[in-house]
């Protein structure tokens, strides 16, 4: 198994540097990042799932595409809602990184202390901060065990436990990210559109209405030029309508918006269609008077 691991290294190599994904992350951490799970990968290799090359390659893109995910996803912006001990690593977990972090992580425990000066309580505190680093732990029963091993009350023990999240927060402050909210993802998925705009314009409860109204719609959004052809185009339609309608009383409003009489004549026929009453407002659809009541 470990000459696997070790001879697909010049693989992993070629293959990361083959799709472009060690020019957003150093090429060690996408091959660590694979050799990591070639075991996993071998052990779930049949003959009809294809060669154990293409296996393999297919495997290592989802490795390397991982890895991507964390390095662009790594932000100073800070959000924790729960015991997960996730957010106190962040996204710098890299294989290859792990001695570092790891000394790290015990150079912030040495330097955490309480403003509680009684060794049992300390105890407890110290059997729960270890207990919440553990990934594996149940809540309650650390709180219960905390109680009874430092003889402390289970109110005092659960205080103690809450105590150590908000205290481990505060030590690793700078690793925790947020996760992608549904503003995130959505801003991600639309870069290359002008959705992110327009949710910058109108504010994202108001683009939320828009996509429950709007949604799978396409919409053209007039310029400011068009505007201003509207009210010059209904400007001429007003002084036709003044004239005495006949064609030279046309062609006289034409000259004078600078319009050739024919011009003059079509702008003032589409302006009639489109300020009818029938084309706007609010009109009943179950009234007595429509043709199906």
């Amino acid at each position: 198994m470990e000459q696997i691991v070790e001879g697909s290294t010049a693989m992993f190599e070629r293959l990361a540097q083959f799709e472009d994904f060690h020019y957003t992350v150093d090429l060690p951490i996408l091959v660590s990042a694979a050799q990591e799970k070639v075991i996993k990968w071998l052990a779930k290799w049949q003959p009809k799932k294809g060669r154990l090359f293409s296996w393999f390659s297919k495997c290592a893109k989802n490795a390397f595409r991982s890895e991507l995910v964390k390095v662009n996803q790594y932000r100073k912006r800070y959000h924790v809602t729960s015991d997960n001990l996730e957010k106190f690593y962040g996204a710098e977990d890299h294989e290859v990184d792990k001695h570092d972090l790891a000394d790290e992580m015990r150079s912030k425990l040495d330097e955490l202390t309480c403003r509680w000066g009684d060794p049992q309580e300390i105890g407890a505190i110290r059997f729960l901060t270890l207990c919440i680093i553990d990934d594996e732990h149940e809540k309650h029963a650390a709180i219960r065990s905390a109680s009874y091993a430092y003889g402390i009350s289970f109110e005092l023990a659960k205080f103690f436990y809450n105590w150590s999240i908000v205290n481990l927060r505060h030590a690793f402050y700078e690793k925790v990210y947020i996760p992608f909210t549904e503003y995130d993802l959505m801003l991600a998925a639309e870069s290359y559109t002008y959705w992110p705009e327009l949710v910058n314009i109108v504010g994202i409860d108001k683009s939320k209405e828009i996509s429950a109204k709007l949604g799978g719609q396409r919409i053209k959004i007039p310029s400011l030029q068009y505007f201003a052809r509207l009210r010059e185009s209904h400007r001429l339609a007003r002084d036709v309508e003044r004239s005495d309608l006949d064609p030279e009383a046309v062609a006289e409003v034409a000259r004078r918006h600078k319009k050739t009489p024919r011009t003059a004549q079509e702008v003032f026929t589409e302006m009639v269609e489109q300020i009818d009453p029938r084309r706007y407002g609010e009109h009943s659809i179950f009234d007595e008077g429509s043709p199906d009541s």
